[in-house]
């Protein structure tokens, strides 16, 4: 028998699907446009004349245009509309990937990544925020953790896609078609999105209320939390495909590697999601930073064995998305709802330090002649790292992913 309510409910039902797979699809082309770059680099370096490991700088250019991005469109999400600054960021980030295509010098493409990275910063915490307040409650923390499933998936299509394209068509072509993709995304969203209610209905906290007396603490270990786990999450992606190249795979074989890393990814995160429910994300995230700390240690171990490599590689990858997308829902769950972008586009951008200044770091151990296996192991300790800060959240933080009467 039907009640008044249901027809209401049904519509709050459609309405959350909408956005949550919308969102989805912008994760997806974040993760297409982040990870498609490094099975590139070689071919990038070869036509601009560059060594490459001067191409750290080229992916450190979008990881400070990354956390630039969150922390500024993660706070105007909140003041001036988290559905504008969606449209905004997914624009540019199309612009910065059309301009990388087209890129003849390496103060272009600099620049091209700084503009990509601005945009792909400033549309996760906004898409996050979204998913998180349209997902009914007791949802929240599994749909918000396995949304970030997008994002490997669209590494692993990026990957795939640049090891197929890469010899026919050369690395100008993946990002043409990672600068078309957000087109129609731009018009579904503006179409069929509704804006926040929760921007509406109150005034959007400053910065400073992160540091409010009864969440400060909490504030900055999420922070050294998230630089923990997104330098992991990022710099494993970014460096594999060359790194397996410096230990003498062949560039389609190390883009492989990539896209099975990926797919763990994908498997990882959504069974990660499945499994919290409204439970304790914070252990979640204690268990699979370790989890991936262990497994990229050995994958530096392994590159000669391409089978064992290629087990460790879909195993880590499961462990870091899942870290991801489960710190993901840890930041979300953390602040009152007129701060939650501020706070996860901060958590984001200070987390982004860290993959600013790692593509970088490792680019300067390859050109003092460091080892594979001694790199993997340095972005390891990273992982374990994180789980020491993840452990002190877990005991400052509210015991619940979500506060109540959101």
């Amino acid at each position: 028998m039907m009640t008044s309510y249901e027809p209401i409910d049904a519509a709050r039902a459609a309405l959350a699907r909408r956005v949550v797979f919308g969102c989805a699809i912008v994760a997806f082309l974040d993760g297409f446009d982040t990870q498609a770059i490094g099975p590139a680099i070689p071919a990038i370096a070869s036509q601009l004349g560059l060594k490459p490991d001067a191409m750290g700088s080229v992916l450190g250019a979008s990881q400070i245009g990354f956390l630039i991005g969150a922390f500024l469109f993660g706070a105007l999400g909140d003041r001036l509309g988290r559905k504008k600054m969606l449209l905004l960021t997914t624009a540019l980030f199309a612009l910065g990937t059309l301009a990388t295509a087209l890129s003849g010098s390496l103060p272009a493409l600099l620049l091209s990544r700084v503009v990509t990275g601005l945009g792909l910063g400033g549309a996760s915490p906004n898409f996050v925020s979204l998913v998180g307040e349209f997902t009914p409650e007791e949802r929240r923390a599994r749909a918000v953790t396995m949304l970030w499933a997008a994002v490997p998936l669209g590494g692993m299509v990026g990957a795939f896609a640049t090891g197929q394209l890469l010899p026919v068509h050369g690395w100008h072509a993946i990002f043409l078609i990672g600068a078309a993709a957000p087109l129609p995304v731009l018009a579904a969203v503006a179409l069929l999105f509704p804006e926040s209610r929760e921007v509406a209905q109150e005034r959007a906290a400053p910065v400073t209320a992160l540091f409010a007396k009864d969440i400060r603490t909490t504030t900055l270990l999420l922070w050294v939390t998230s630089f923990m786990t997104w330098s992991t999450v990022v710099v494993t992606a970014l460096w594999m495909p060359a790194l397996l190249q410096r230990a003498g795979w062949a560039a389609p074989h190390a883009a492989s590697m990539l896209a099975l890393n990926n797919g763990g990814g994908i498997i990882g995160t959504l069974a990660v999601g499945l499994m919290i429910g409204r439970g304790d994300a914070k252990r979640a995230l204690m268990a699979t930073l370790a989890a991936a700390g262990c497994l990229i240690a050995l994958m530096g171990a392994f590159t000669a064995i391409p089978f064992a490599f290629a087990v460790l590689a879909i195993t880590a990858g499961c462990a870091t998305s899942a870290a991801g997308g489960t710190l993901l829902a840890v930041s979300a769950g953390t602040y009152v709802p007129s701060a939650r972008s501020t706070g996860i586009g901060w958590a984001l951008g200070v987390g982004r330090t860290g993959t600013v200044l790692g593509p970088l770091a490792v680019g300067v151990m390859l050109g003092l002649g460091a080892s594979v296996a001694l790199t993997f192991a340095t972005i390891a300790m990273l992982a374990l790292l994180g789980v020491l800060a993840a452990i002190g959240l877990a005991r400052s933080a509210r015991p619940t992913p979500f506060p109540h009467g959101v």
